[in-house]
């Protein structure tokens, strides 16, 4: 499963820190930095992270400091906020921040290990629930699908048809880079249009460039920017073969 992760903080040695410290582990993925309240609000709106480190001092937008004003601004726009992990050298913002119910209050300066645990428990307690479903919201009109019946994805100008191993098409208004590092590690993007969920492929032909999809007759065309992509899913599903001929 991927994280993306935010850092709010305008002290960039601390945004190193925190990089450095996730750098083993690589379901997290950093797809940005703010350096104060209104670029991190427009930040977390447009990539919708899993977490966000916060250091509640930087500057905020009608106050001099955010404290915990992005929450309450960002509950206007998403039904579902992103887990916070507060960042900074004073506890002043405790008690408040167990209001707003963060999930780590982290004081400055700290180790590799205190954020460790915090993911440790982000994992335990925030997402053992739904990891294999995806919420499509388009209108009101709210569509559920469990990943494992995604076959592949496809782009559509700036839209995405997932096609799903029941026959059905759902639509995401978001592009195919969007969901490239949200998804589970067995979904590979193979060329500048597909995206496979590769427990499906059933057959991978160099000569044409073409992965077919078990269930179908889809076969997916592979690219040759992408082409080191296929080779290790070849390797990877030839590994967990039971024979080799």
């Amino acid at each position: 499963m991927k994280y993306p992760y935010v850092i709010i903080d305008n002290d960039e040695k601390i945004a190193d820190t925190i990089q450095i410290a996730l750098e083993g582990h690589t379901d997290y993925i950093c797809t940005g930095i703010a350096k104060d309240e209104q670029t991190a609000l427009d930040l977390i709106l447009e990539r919708k992270p899993r977490l966000v480190f916060l250091e509640p001092e930087v500057s905020g937008v009608h106050t001099e400091k955010t404290q915990y004003a992005l929450m309450t601004e960002l509950a206007k726009y998403m039904s579902q906020l992103p887990e916070f992990i507060v960042v900074t050298k004073t506890s002043d913002y405790a008690i408040e921040g167990i209001r707003n119910r963060i999930l780590d209050y982290v004081l400055k300066p700290f180790n590799k290990n205190q954020i460790i645990r915090t993911l440790m428990r982000f994992e335990k307690d925030f997402d053992q629930v739904g990891d294999n479903t995806l919420c499509f919201k388009s209108y009101g009109d709210y569509r559920f699908v469990d990943v494992d019946e995604v076959l592949y994805l496809k782009a559509d100008n700036n839209t995405t048809d997932f096609i799903m191993s029941t026959g059905n098409t759902v639509e995401a208004f978001k592009t195919l880079k969007h969901f490239q590092n949200l998804l589970p590690d067995h979904f590979v993007r193979i060329h500048n249009s597909y995206i496979i969920n590769t427990h499906y492929v059933s057959r991978i032909h160099f000569g044409k460039a073409k992965c077919a999809i078990k269930n179908t007759n889809d076969m997916i065309p592979f690219s040759k920017s992408y082409k080191n992509n296929v080779e290790e899913i070849k390797d990877t599903l030839s590994k967990k073969s039971l024979i080799n001929i």
